[in-house]
């Protein structure tokens, strides 16, 4: 029995030993891998405002930008988006270009079905564990809704297999991750879809800014105003250039106005030491003035009484020669009067020296105050600076006929929108800002669900005698085209957004509402079907 014991502590020793092995393993390579970067992968880090190469067939409805296979001459152009379809359990990734590259997937079995709709890429990390399933690990995971669905490497068989993530190869999970950014759009869709050109005069255009002077000189010292040490004109920055700018600027601003409430703080101490030094020396003051005026009272009580008795004594024996000179009581009285004269005098300095104290103390409080919320406003003149830098996202809604706007994940207004005929569905259309143009003007894709799930559609529900139905209006969808005609937002709304628009940016025209993955903060704008 001993040996069988000693057999089987071996066995748990040797079980053990593996696993640990195995774990260090995965997570030396998951290190290596986090320190080799994006341009390591094969793609370039290039920037948003990079050129894109023309292409042609540009009209009001578009034509197809898919490709049947990734080319090898199409450049990582940012944005990217992400159209997964279910049915044939793959994944595309697109850029202005076209096709970027494919892969397959397994999504989620029944019971645990992978959403669809209209997601956004929330956050990344390299290796992370399930918080659902005891800490599988999820490599590469990129996360698309905070209820636990994300893309990861993992098992793929080509048919659903997972508990509601897309799972991925890991050599192109890898590869998505040196690719993609947080903010890029990821399409769920019951079948592919490809996304079509479109040009439209009610899709929203950025709104132009001149630079200020305070911004002149930093722009020229970063190369950005050609011309503008030959004294030429500036040239106009668009929404991101503008955001950057701001940024820098609002930092500045931060910076010093947190700087400067730290000094009135400080000097608010200060002051609040020093009126507590003049209320103690005022408290002093004014106990001395009782004690000293307590003592004259006394003395002079002294020398009426000494007084008294001399004059008895002068008339009881007028013969009796009388000393001229000040009695003791009269030499005390003058003492406690002169201690007197003095606490007065040292009472009213120190109630001058308090009361002056107190105002600056006022003062220096008021200081302070206005510091502080003077750091607190550029503080968040800052954060929307930073806000500014990311991809904006517009949603509107026919269901609660109100416009959602977010930036950076993060909700920046709404306000009402009307849509004509509304008994008519819209459908639910992602139009994404995906390339420059001339003059500023932006180049638009669009990605339109199928009509059979994106339609609102009537359904019956039996719960004993009562049906139920859905006030859902029944009919054909808009095209994408035929959606934006439909749509009307004031000017107000509209001059919001185009402060904000640039590459990257993203409108929903849908007959459903922001979804339930639509949280308050750190999400953003999803119109989910399933």
């Amino acid at each position: 029995m001993s040996e069988v014991a000693a057999v089987s502590r071996s066995r748990r020793v040797c079980v053990r030993a593996f696993s640990a092995v195995c774990a260090a393993s995965v997570i030396a390579y998951s290190l290596a891998l986090e320190a080799r970067p994006a341009a390591a992968l094969g793609y370039s880090s290039s920037d948003a405002d990079a050129p894109r190469a023309p292409r042609k067939g540009h009209g009001k409805r578009g034509k197809s930008v898919s490709d049947a296979k990734p080319s090898e001459n199409v450049s990582l152009a940012r944005p990217l988006f992400a159209v997964v379809s279910l049915s044939g359990q793959h994944i595309s990734i697109y850029n202005h270009n076209g096709l970027v590259d494919r892969s397959t997937i397994s999504t989620g079995v029944p019971g645990h079905l992978t959403p669809e709709g209209m997601f956004t890429i929330l956050g990344r990390e390299r290796f992370h564990r399930s918080n659902l399933y005891s800490g599988a690990p999820m490599p590469f995971m990129q996360r698309i809704t905070w209820s636990g669905v994300a893309m990861h490497t993992g098992h793929v068989t080509g048919h659903p297999a997972s508990h509601g993530c897309i799972r991925l190869p890991g050599a192109f999970a890898q590869k998505l991750w040196g690719m993609t950014r947080i903010g890029e759009r990821v399409v769920i869709a019951p079948y592919d879809l490809a996304p079509t050109e479109i040009s439209h005069p009610a899709l929203p255009a950025p709104q132009m800014r001149s630079p200020t002077e305070a911004s002149a000189a930093t722009l020229a010292d970063a190369g950005l105003r050609d011309g503008f040490a030959d004294g030429g004109p500036a040239p106009l920055l668009n929404p991101r250039r503008y955001a950057d700018e701001l940024k820098t600027k609002s930092a500045a601003e931060a910076a010093a106005a947190s700087k400067a409430a730290t000094e009135a703080s400080l000097t608010l101490n200060a002051k609040r030491q020093e009126a507590a030094r003049a209320s103690a020396e005022l408290r002093s003051a004014e106990a001395a003035e009782i004690l000293a005026r307590a003592r004259a009272e006394s003395a002079a009580k002294a020398a009426e009484t000494a007084a008294a008795k001399r004059q008895e004594v002068a008339t009881a024996k007028p013969d009796q020669p009388t000393n001229d000179g000040a009695s003791p009581a009269e030499t005390a009285k003058a003492k406690a009067d002169a201690a007197l004269a003095e606490a007065k005098a040292r009472h009213d300095a120190a109630k001058t020296a308090y009361n002056a104290s107190d105002a600056e103390y006022v003062d220096a409080a008021r200081r302070s105050r206005e510091a502080a919320e003077a750091s607190a406003a550029a503080a968040k003149a800052e954060k929307d600076a930073q806000l500014r830098t990311a991809p904006i996202s517009v949603l509107v809604s026919k269901k609660n006929q109100r416009v959602y706007v977010r930036q950076g994940l993060t909700p920046i207004f709404d306000a009402p929108a009307t849509i004509r005929e509304p008994e008519r569905p819209l459908g639910s259309h992602l139009y994404i800002a995906t390339a420059t143009g001339d003059n500023g003007a932006l180049k638009w894709s669009v990605l339109s669900m199928p009509p059979r799930i994106a339609e609102a559609r009537a359904t019956h529900k039996r719960k004993g005698m009562v049906e139920e139905r859905s006030a859902a209006p029944m009919g054909p969808a808009s095209s994408a085209a035929d959606a934006l005609d439909r749509i009307e937002l004031s000017d107000e709304v509209r001059q919001k957004i185009a402060d904000r628009l640039w590459l990257g940016g993203s409108l929903i025209v849908s007959d459903q509402g922001p979804s339930v993955e639509t949280g308050a903060v750190g999400t953003d704008l999803t119109v989910k079907f399933r």
